[in-house]
């Protein structure tokens, strides 16, 4: 598939945004500001049309159906789950590639995978699926620590923000603006304490972690010292994970992998749905999955100057 230049700008690709809830607007937003995506239509419900839609949309049509759109690339799918597989085999069958975000994993991703494809190689056109925070962006992050340690085993642990609760010890550190501190139980049944601290203006993170770690309050508990850039900001997100990887005893030694992250993950969705979308020119017919294509193909026109930074 070759996917032809946009209107007004050297290789961009036009995309439709199917579906305006959290992810839907957040992939909107973000193609926006996009130097190499161009928004090229939202698609809504018919009972949906006559809500207004934020300003910045104003320029933007909006339509109850991809076919209704004559310069469109490919249609970002941020529908439910029920809805995915007939709204996908709308797209395909009229020629337009898609990216999805569906939650599943495990067999139910494999068995809804095939179907895409099914739909995908009958008509000819390429289509990526699982596109987004989880299965996606975590997907491949847990594939990668696979990689690193192929023998051993992984626990992720989800988190909440409200778990978080200020700790006067480690506001009272040198350094530290503000923190908030949590307390879990790894997969050995031992305590872990997580503490996210805001540093002053020239704090010391290597310092602080230390002297965090060295106060009686902590002693006795694997400590795990996290700087963020605002606590006030880290109260007010949802959503988190912990992904560890312990390799198994042998010749290779003792292998551990932290992966600590709290996030939007609407946005975290919209951004990976975004970069798959700069995968497509060039992918054969059929559905594929993140762990299908090359970094360097979700970077799209970047790929070079994420190679001089990322390598």
């Amino acid at each position: 598939m070759v996917i032809p230049k946009g209107r007004n700008e050297k290789n961009t690709i036009r995309i439709g945004v199917v579906g305006f809830g959290k992810v839907g607007r957040a992939c909107a937003e973000l193609l926006l500001t996009s130097k190499d995506l161009f928004l090229a239509a939202i698609v809504r419900r018919l009972d949906s049309l006559a809500q207004p839609l934020p300003e910045v949309f104003s320029k933007i049509p909006v339509v109850s159906h991809t076919a209704q759109v004559h310069e469109m690339d490919a249609a970002l799918l941020c529908v439910p789950i029920d809805q995915l597989e007939g709204v996908a085999h709308g797209c395909l069958q009229h020629g337009l590639p898609i990216i999805e975000c569906a939650l599943l994993h495990g067999e139910a991703f494999q068995a809804h995978r095939e179907a895409i494809n099914r739909f995908a190689t009958r008509f000819d056109v390429p289509a990526i699926v699982g596109a987004g925070w989880d299965p996606g962006a975590l997907s491949v992050m847990r594939s990668l620590f696979g990689l690193l340690a192929p023998e051993g085993e992984s626990e992720m642990r989800h988190r909440v923000a409200a778990s978080l609760h200020h700790t006067a010890m480690a506001r009272r550190v040198a350094g530290v603006k503000d923190a908030l501190c949590t307390e879990q139980v790894a997969a050995n049944g031992a305590r872990q304490r997580y503490v996210y601290v805001e540093l002053e203006k020239g704090g010391a993170a290597d310092r602080v972690a230390a002297e965090i770690r060295a106060d009686p309050l902590f002693l006795g508990e694997e400590t795990l010292v996290f700087p963020v850039d605002s606590v006030a900001a880290l109260e007010q997100e949802g959503r988190g994970v912990a992904l560890e990887r312990r390799s198994a005893p042998g010749r290779a030694g003792h292998q551990r992998f932290l992966f600590e992250a709290r996030f939007d993950e609407a946005i975290l969705t919209a951004h990976m749905m975004l970069a798959a979308a700069r995968a497509l020119p060039g992918l054969s017919p059929g559905a594929h999955s993140l762990l299908d294509l090359p970094m360097s193909a979700l970077w799209g026109e970047q790929a070079q100057t994420a190679e001089r930074i990322w390598l």
